[in-house]
C-alpha cells in the first residue's frame, strides 16, 4: 500500500520540491474534512515548529510516522527573506526525530550508525572545497570584515568568538539550552580574557537585534557587564560578515547550539559548547552544557560527521532539474554563482548592442550589477566609474570612454550553443572580462591573469577530469550543428596511407581575434602554406570555418587553390569527428586548438590563442607574459569553469558547465540546420525578446 503524506502546513503542502524528496504525487493538507487511512498514513511537518502540533498531535493519537522537514546544513544560494520557498538547495527527513533534539536518537544519529565505510578521500576533498569557496548554510553576498576586526587579526594575538543566537530560535530549546547557556558562556569568556591579557572576545550578533527588530542574548547581557578590567577587549560584530572568513580569524569558537559551531569544525578550530547540538558530545568539542545529554553519543571522527551530515543525511536537489543530486552538484552551482558576484557595480552602461543581444544580456550579467542601463550614443556616460559604475563593451568595440578600469568585455563563451550565433542562437555561456578579452593575446585577459596564478586542490583536479571526460564523451564543441559521416572519415583515413594527418582549422577572416590574435601569419591561406611548408610529409586537411562555408559569413576559399597546398578540403563534418582521425591540429587561433588538447591531439599555435606559451601547444610565436608552466586540467579548469558564466535557458539562471553540456547534447539530437531561413531567425529572435521582457516582468513581481 502506497504512503499517504499528511500535514498541518499549507506550505508545505504547496511545495513541488516537498513532494519530490518524499517521492510523492501529493502531501494532502488537513482539515474537518480530511479522510484519514491509519495503515498508511505519514504526518510531516516542518521540524518541531508550531505549525506542525497538529500533524505530530495526530501522529500520536493514530501511532502513526511523523517525518520532520527541516532545510539542510547547505540550503539555500540567498539568505531564506529573498528566495521563496521552494528554491532550497536541499532538506532533511528525519524519521526518528530531528537533529538539534538531543532529548533523543535522531535520523542524523542513524547515519552515524551506519558505520564507517565512505570514501575518506572524498570527504578531506570535500572540506577543502567547502572552506575555499566559503560555503555556509546561506550564501547570500556578504560584507567585508570591518577594520577593527581585521586589525584585531593582523595584531596576531587570540581571538575568541561568541555567537549570539536570537530567541525563539528552536535548536536551542530542544538542544538543552537557554539564557542560563548564554550567561555560561559569557561568563567562560569573561575568564578567558582574565588568563590571558592579549586576548580579545568578539561577539557575533545578528543585525537584526542592534536594530531592535529581533532580541539576542549576549548582547542585552553585555549591559550588565561592569569589568572595566576587560570591557575594551570585547568587540561586538553585527555585520553580514562571511562565516567562512569570520571563523578563519578566531584561534576558538563558542556557542550554545548555533552551526557555527559545525562550520568551525571543518576548519579544524577549538569549539566549546553551552549546550547539545548535533556535532557535541561525540569527542570533537569542549562540552560545557548545564544538564546532561538525553542519550548516549558515541565517539565520531570530523570525517564520519561530515560524511553523515553532508553526504547521508540531507537530500539535495538541483536547482537546473529539481532532481535529487549529490552535495558536490551544489557545491558547482554556488561556485558559478560566487564568481559571478566577484565583479559588481552599482549600474553597468551597456554599449551599442543590438535589440536581439539585449534579450539575453541581463541573465548573464545580472548578478554583477544593482542597475543595467542600454547606451547608444555616449555622451555623459565616460564618468560612469566615479560613482562605481562599469561600462560593458561586446569584444574589442572601443567607443570613447573614461579611464580604461571602468571597462568590462563581454564575449561568446567556449561551448556556446547548438547553432551559429550568427543564425541567432541564444548563447548558453558569455564571459565577462574586466581587464581584456581572451582572443587579444596583445595585452593581458583576465583568463591570462587567472592562469599566471592558477592555483587548484584536489576536489578542483577531479571536477576537471570528469568534466574534459563529458566533454569528450558528448563531443561537445562551441556550435555543435556539423554531422559525423563516418564514410567520409573512413575514406581520409585511407587516403592518408599511414602518413602523418593534420588538421589545419580555417577561421572566420574578418572575425576580431583574426585582428587581435595575429602577427605575422595573418590569412588562413597563410596558414596553409606555413603548414605545407612545415610538415612537408604530411597528409594535411583543411576544414573551412562552418559560419562561411554555410554561408552565414563571407570568405569562403576556392577548393582549387587549397588543394595547391593541402591534401583534402573539408566543410559540413563534424570537427570532434576529424579529431578521431587527426594527428596534430595547427591553427591561427582557432578554439579548435584547445579542443583538440581537450582530447590528447597535439596542437600547432601560428598565432596568440589563449591556450598557447603555456607549455601545453607548439608555439610559431613566444608569449613573454605567459610564465606558467601548466597542465591539460589547470588550463581546462580556468578556461571553462572559472572564466566564462553559464544560463540555463530552461530557469534563466547562472549554471555549471557540466549542466550546460548536459542541455546541449539533449538538444542537437534534435537536429539542427547549419543555417536557418530568414523568416525562421526572425522569429526565434522575436521568441527570446519575447521571453526576456516577460521574465523581466514576472523577476519585479
Amino acid at each position: 500500500m502506497d504512503n499517504q503524506f499528511f500535514t498541518s502546513s499549507r506550505g508545505i503542502a504547496n511545495n513541488p520540491q516537498v513532494k519530490t524528496v518524499l517521492n510523492t504525487h501529493k502531501v494532502r493538507l488537513l482539515s474537518l474534512f480530511t479522510s484519514l487511512k491509519p495503515l498508511s498514513s505519514i504526518f510531516v511537518g516542518w521540524g518541531y515548529k508550531s505549525t506542525a502540533a497538529k500533524a505530530r498531535g495526530l501522529s500520536q493519537s493514530l501511532n502513526r510516522p511523523y517525518w520532520a522537514l527541516e532545510d539542510g546544513f547547505i540550503s539555500w544560494l540567498n539568505h531564506p527573506t529573498l528566495a521563496k520557498p521552494h528554491e532550497r538547495l536541499s532538506y532533511i527527513i528525519d524519521k526518528y526525530g530531528i537533529y538539534y533534539d538531543a532529548s533523543k536518537p535522531s535520523g542524523l544519529d542513524a547515519c552515524l550508525a551506519s558505520g564507517d565505510n565512505f570514501n575518506q578521500a572524498r570527504i578531506g576533498q570535500l572540506l577543502e572545497q567547502l572552506i575555499k569557496l566559503k560555503v555556509s548554510k546561506y550564501n547570500q553576498s556578504r560584507c567585508d570584515p570591518p577594520s577593527w576586526l581585521t586589525q584585531l587579526k593582523k595584531s596576531g594575538k587570540p581571538v575568541i568568538l561568541l555567537v549570539d543566537q536570537t530567541f525563539n530560535d528552536a535548536s536551542i530549546e530542544y538542544s538543552g539550552g537557554g539564557e542560563h547557556s548564554f550567561k555560561a558562556m559569557l561568563a567562560w569568556a569573561l575568564n578567558a580574557l582574565k588568563n590571558d591579557s592579549s586576548a580579545s572576545v568578539v561577539i557575533k550578533v545578528h543585525p537584526d537585534v542592534i536594530l531592535g527588530s529581533k532580541k539576542g542574548y549576549l548582547y542585552s547581557l553585555l549591559g550588565d557587564l561592569a569589568d572595566p578590567s576587560v570591557e575594551n577587549r570585547i568587540h561586538v560584530l553585527s555585520q553580514d560578515v562571511c562565516p567562512t572568513d569570520l571563523i578563519a580569524m578566531c584561534e576558538h569558537v563558542a556557542t550554545v547550539s548555533s552551526q557555527l559551531g559545525f562550520e568551525a569544525l571543518w576548519q579544524g578550530k577549538s569549539v566549546t559548547c553551552f549546550a547539545w547540538p548535533f556535532y557535541a558530545g561525540r569527542g570533537l568539542t569542549q562540552d560545557l552544557a548545564s544538564t546532561p545529554l538525553g542519550y548516549d553519543r558515541a565517539p565520531t571522527t570530523m570525517a564520519q560527521l561530515v560524511h553523515s551530515a553532508l553526504i547521508l543525511y540531507p537530500r539535495y536537489l538541483h536547482p537546473d532539474t529539481q532532481l535529487p543530486c549529490e552535495i558536490e552538484d551544489i557545491l558547482n552551482f554556488l561556485q558559478a554563482h560566487f564568481l559571478c558576484r566577484q565583479l559588481h557595480c552599482d549600474h553597468l552602461n551597456i554599449h551599442n548592442v543590438s535589440l536581439w543581444k539585449r534579450s539575453f544580456i541581463p541573465e548573464f550579467v545580472a548578478q554583477s550589477a544593482s542597475r543595467l542601463k542600454y547606451v547608444v550614443a555616449v555622451d555623459n556616460v565616460a564618468s560612469a566609474s566615479a560613482s562605481n559604475g562599469r561600462h560593458l563593451i561586446w569584444g574589442m568595440k572601443s567607443p570613447k570612454l573614461g579611464p580604461q578600469d571602468s571597462v568590462w568585455r563581454i564575449e561568446d563563451g567556449f561551448i556556446r550553443s547548438v547553432g551559429l550565433g550568427a543564425d541567432l542562437r541564444r548563447p548558453t555561456s558569455l564571459i565577462i572580462d574586466d581587464l581584456g578579452i581572451y582572443y587579444n593575446g596583445k595585452q593581458p585577459s583576465r583568463l591570462e591573469e587567472l592562469l599566471n596564478n592558477v592555483s587548484m586542490n584536489e576536489y578542483e583536479y577531479q571536477r576537471t577530469g570528469k568534466l574534459i571526460s563529458d566533454v569528450q564523451k558528448s563531443a561537445i564543441t562551441k556550435y555543435n550543428v556539423e554531422s559525423t559521416q563516418a564514410g567520409e572519415l573512413t575514406r581520409l583515413k585511407h587516403s592518408a596511407g599511414g602518413q602523418e594527418i593534420i588538421l589545419v582549422t580555417g577561421q572566420y577572416q574578418q572575425d576580431l581575434s583574426m585582428q587581435y590574435g595575429t602577427c605575422d601569419i595573418k590569412t588562413n591561406m597563410a596558414l596553409l602554406q606555413q603548414v605545407s611548408q612545415d610538415f612537408p610529409s604530411a597528409f594535411i586537411i583543411y576544414k573551412e570555418h562552418p559560419d562561411v562555408y554555410s554561408g552565414v559569413r563571407p570568405g569562403k576559399l576556392e577548393a582549387a587553390t587549397v588543394l595547391q597546398y593541402a591534401s583534402e578540403y573539408v566543410t559540413n563534418i563534424n570537427i570532434t569527428s576529424l579529431f578521431t582521425i587527426s594527428d596534430r591540429i595547427c591553427t591561427i587561433c582557432s578554439l579548435s586548438g584547445f579542443e583538440a588538447l581537450m582530447r590528447g591531439i597535439k596542437v600547432s599555435t601560428y598565432g596568440l590563442p589563449f591556450y598557447a606559451g603555456w607549455g601545453l601547444t607548439d608555439d610559431h610565436l613566444d608569449i613573454s607574459r605567459r610564465k606558467t608552466k601548466l597542465n591539460l586540467s589547470e588550463l581546462v579548469y580556468m578556461s571553462l569553469v572559472v572564466y566564462p558564466r553559464y544560463v540555463n535557458w530552461n530557469t534563466r539562471t547562472i549554471t555549471t558547465p557540466e549542466s550546460v553540456i548536459q542541455q546541449l547534447s539533449l538538444e542537437r539530437k534534435n537536429s539542427v540546420r547549419l543555417k536557418s531561413s530568414w523568416l525562421s531567425r526572425q522569429g526565434r529572435k522575436a521568441r527570446y525578446l519575447l521571453q526576456s521582457l516577460v521574465g523581466s516582468i514576472w523577476s519585479r513581481r
